[in-house]
């Protein structure tokens, strides 16, 4: 399974390379054509743009739209991202992440200055930062280096989109039309709950699929008739709600989950991010801010002053620790006093926080729907050996990854490189590494690296257990397989600072 595990790896850098050299072709015979520039035939103006797109279309069998989309993309990452180009031939992207990152900086002239800046700037984050690049964690860091270079341009594209808002309806075949509408970012995920909402208050015995039911809570909504359950039953058990108090509930309970810094939220220029969206400008999070149902929370505790102020430098990693970063920082307690499996709600926001996704690699849903997961596997019986309840040792999962390491022989990692990053990884039960997310929202906001939580040394003693002497054994398959965990991740340990001893430090 080893072997086949980098075969399947390495068919992927071979896809990546294929690409590069498609698109190598594609951009000289693309040269070729426009040099040649318009033929006349029959009184007929041929130019070499359609010349080129016959020759692509035909020879890979595309349609001439495809083929249009192809010499598109190859004449933008050639003449604005040959860096980023030569990521794809190197195996380190794919096609796809690319199409992203050409349609992030799309909106950038061909001739500002900052194109070469923000090629480089790209391409190295690509190299350099190891793991998953997922479609929004990709978009993310696309948008945070436009926005660092040119600002202006950010803004006015926000104020154009804005300006362009509005509804339109599209009549489709056999009686059927879409309804669309463009508004802000928060009005859409508002909207989309009260729709939620709606639909499911119907019975399970509803025979419409969810699609279905949206769609009639939609023209409900915006009618203002009535919404009702389908089931047919004498013994409906649904409590379909007045419309209003849908609206009313919905505008009252809906969570828009903002991350921005202090500086940000005060004037200064600077970006935030927005569950459900990715990065956001200052001046939309100065927006959401100024909303009378917004509601400020600093990811610090207020009440709670924190456990100390330390002044880490790299060091060895223990079995359940990672080794710390060289900077200053404030440590607050991870755990509750009277559980100390269970983060404090300061702990478990900021984890959220941290992270903005699930922790698994390339999953995109959702920190603040997902659940909290240690690491390395908290010990009800001895919580002195097992991993400690920490934002070190925290990170989320979405339900189906949380399921998959409770109950799998998959083991993760997280600790943290030479640079102070969080890296996460996971570890097949035949061991073989497969890297986690190569960014979280600490590469958004730096000072979060500043901020940790970590489990009381004075921790509440485990309740002794007293059986009798005819109680059956307890079942010690979880805790064999805890055992091996441990003992996987020590042995993971044991080769970071042995490939450490071997590199030796940065020649920089």
């Amino acid at each position: 399974m080893y072997s086949l595990m980098d075969e399947l790896k390495a068919s992927q850098c071979r896809e990546s390379h294929e690409h590069w050299a498609r698109y190598k072709t594609v951009h000289a015979i693309a040269e070729r054509c426009i040099t040649t520039g318009n033929t006349f035939d029959g009184g007929i103006v041929v130019t070499g743009e359609a010349d080129c797109v016959q020759r692509v279309s035909r020879q890979l069998s595309l349609t001439r739209r495809q083929a249009e989309i192809l010499i598109d993309e190859t004449i933008t990452l050639h003449e604005n991202l040959p860096e980023v180009l030569d990521t794809l031939r190197d195996g380190i992207t794919t096609r796809w992440q690319l199409q992203v990152i050409a349609s992030r900086t799309a909106l950038i002239p061909a001739d500002s200055s900052i194109i070469p800046i923000l090629d480089a700037d790209i391409a190295a984050n690509l190299r350099t930062k190891k793991g998953a690049w997922s479609r929004a964690r990709l978009r993310d860091m696309v948008d945070r280096l436009v926005f660092r270079h040119d600002p202006d341009l950010v803004r006015e594209r926000r104020k154009e989109a804005l300006d362009n808002r509005g509804m339109w309806i599209d009549i489709l075949d056999d009686g059927t039309g879409v309804f669309s509408a463009v508004m802000s970012a928060e009005n859409t995920r508002i909207a989309a709950k009260a729709v939620r909402a709606l639909a499911d208050s119907v019975c399970k015995h509803d025979g419409r699929t969810v699609g279905q039911r949206n769609s009639d809570a939609v023209f409900a909504l915006c009618t203002g008739t009535a919404f009702e359950c389908l089931c047919g039953r004498d013994d409906c058990t649904a409590q379909v709600r007045d419309l209003g108090d849908v609206v009313a509930s919905v505008s009252s309970e809906v969570r828009i989950h903002v991350v921005t810094d202090a500086a940000t939220l005060n004037g200064a220029p600077g970006i935030g991010w927005m569950d459900g969206h990715g990065v956001v400008i200052d001046e939309h999070v100065r927006d959401l801010a100024a909303r009378p149902d917004a509601v400020i929370t600093p990811l610090t505790p207020v009440r709670t002053p924190p456990m100390g102020v330390v002044a880490e430098t790299d060091g060895p990693d223990t079995d359940d620790t990672p080794a710390p970063s060289t900077e200053l920082v404030i440590v607050y307690p991870g755990s509750l006093p009277s559980d100390p499996y269970r983060p404090t709600q300061a702990c478990a926001d900021f984890v959220r926080s941290r992270h903005g996704y699930c922790g698994e690699p390339f999953c995109d849903h959702s920190a603040f729907d997902s659940d909290l997961d240690h690491v390395a596997e908290f010990d009800r019986q001895n919580p002195s050996r097992g991993g400690a309840t920490s934002s070190e040792n925290l990170n989320p999962k979405c339900r189906y990854g949380h399921l998959h390491k409770t109950f799998g022989d998959w083991i993760d990692v997280q600790y943290r490189d030479e640079d102070g990053r969080l890296i996460t990884e996971c570890i097949t039960p035949e061991g073989h590494r497969i890297l986690g997310d190569a960014e979280t929202l600490e590469d958004l906001f730096p000072n979060l690296r500043r901020i940790r939580f970590e489990q009381p040394a004075q921790a509440p003693p485990t309740p002794r257990v007293i059986t009798g002497d005819d109680t059956p054994p307890p079942n010690n398959r979880t805790a064999a397989k805890h055992a091996r965990r441990r003992a996987e991740r020590a042995r993971n340990r044991r080769e970071r600072e042995r490939r450490g001893q071997i590199d030796g430090p940065a020649p920089f």
